[in-house]
């Protein structure tokens, strides 16, 4: 059953799980933060997190340690990637938290974040049902031409990294003698986000040299709601193709493929654990810090919220290929077209998103800091 494999992902999903609690570094909160009250500050990391990654990559490319770059596993860019990470967007800002930041809030005992759990398997399985139109919009909508990444139009991974480097330089220090990279935090064993970000940058590179491959959970809510379907239905559920056919991966110098595996599920032995570790490790750093507690049920417009963005969060994924994981931590350092197309398709869905949020599930009229609610 491969037990290294299943360790190595779940110590994974510990240490992300930890970091992400300590830090309260959330994908979703930094393009949340941007369009409901024009806060950079969580934006910066994300931006120094992909930067960096770039850089590592390259590097561990030219010194032999990854050998597929750009990676097989990114296809060419569809119209599917950038409504995927529209529908992505919208869902992530309702449900609080990316299908990472779920996790972790979840194991700190976050009861919005246990309804955009449940949300996340059920669009799973709705999804699934789905599956079939969705496939033929994207083999309708498929830039033809073999080209998945910049490297295939610059002939060189080092002008890649060199150019996401130089545009996160210009960002970053734009007119800004001394720009805010430390918060104003007052909780015990707090992280600043831009240390989380170079450690969760270990952690990719660590994926990339051990697995060939960057993170990934979207697969492991698919293959997680179809076993729990599968035993409250016998035989009433729908299985998701995308379970069977991301199946070969680079583990530990092997490739593994359904006739290599002999029936072994990957998804399960690497996402499925990861998913649980970083559930594990945030209620471990919760209960270290003696932060963990069940607060008192939010508002049912507020679980509502939370439940309905679950379900778009694994659509939005799905159709896209894979979550913000996959294609910010894992396609953006590398400008894979349908990572790019992703993360624009996810800005517009955040804003989007902030509007309904404060709107419809806050009920406010007016912009106002995010700090001041209590979602």
């Amino acid at each position: 059953m491969y037990p290294e494999i299943v360790l190595t992902h779940f110590l994974f999903g510990i240490g992300l799980g930890v970091v992400m609690h300590r830090s309260d570094f959330c994908m979703a909160g930094a393009f949340r933060d941007i369009f409901l009250t024009g806060d950079f500050f969580r934006m910066r990391s994300v931006i120094l997190l992909v930067s960096v990654t770039s850089t590592l990559l390259y590097l561990a490319r030219a010194s032999g340690l990854v050998d597929s770059y750009p990676p097989s596993f990114f296809s060419s860019p569809s119209i599917a990637h950038l409504t995927g990470g529209v529908i992505f967007g919208i869902g992530m800002v309702l449900a609080g938290g990316c299908v990472m930041g779920t996790l972790y809030k979840m194991g700190a005992g976050n009861l919005v974040s246990v309804c955009a759990f449940a949300g996340l398997l059920l669009g799973s399985l709705l999804f699934a049902w789905a599956y079939p139109l969705h496939r033929s919009f994207v083999e309708a909508t498929t830039v033809s031409g073999g080209f998945t990444a910049m490297e295939h139009l610059t002939g060189s991974p080092g002008l890649t990294a060199l150019l996401i480097v130089s545009i996160s330089f210009l960002y970053l220090f734009r007119g800004k003698k001394h720009p805010a990279w430390t918060g104003n935090a007052f909780a015990r064993g707090y992280l600043d986000p831009w240390k989380a970000a170079l450690i969760v940058c270990a952690i990719i590179i660590l994926s990339f040299t051990l697995t060939g491959r960057p993170l990934a959970l979207t697969s492991g809510y698919s293959r997680l709601a179809s076993c729990l379907a599968e035993r409250i239905l016998p035989g009433g559920v729908t299985s998701l193709p995308v379970d069977r056919d991301d199946s070969v991966r680079l583990l530990y110098g092997k490739v593994m493929d359904q006739k290599y595996l002999s029936g072994t599920d990957p998804v399960m032995i690497t996402q499925v654990p990861m998913i649980f570790g970083i559930v594990i490790g945030a209620f471990l750093s919760a209960l270290r810090l003696g932060e963990l507690t069940i607060w008192p049920a939010p508002p049912r417009r507020q679980l509502l919220s939370g439940f309905a963005g679950g379900i778009l969060l694994a659509c939005g994924s799905l159709m896209a290929g894979g979550c913000n994981v996959w294609h910010i931590m894992g396609g953006l350092p590398l400008l894979a077209f349908q990572s790019v197309l992703f993360v624009f398709g996810m800005g517009f869905g955040a804003y989007v998103g902030g509007r309904l949020l404060l709107t419809t599930v806050l009920q406010v009229e007016r912009c106002t800091p995010f700090e001041n609610h209590s979602y």
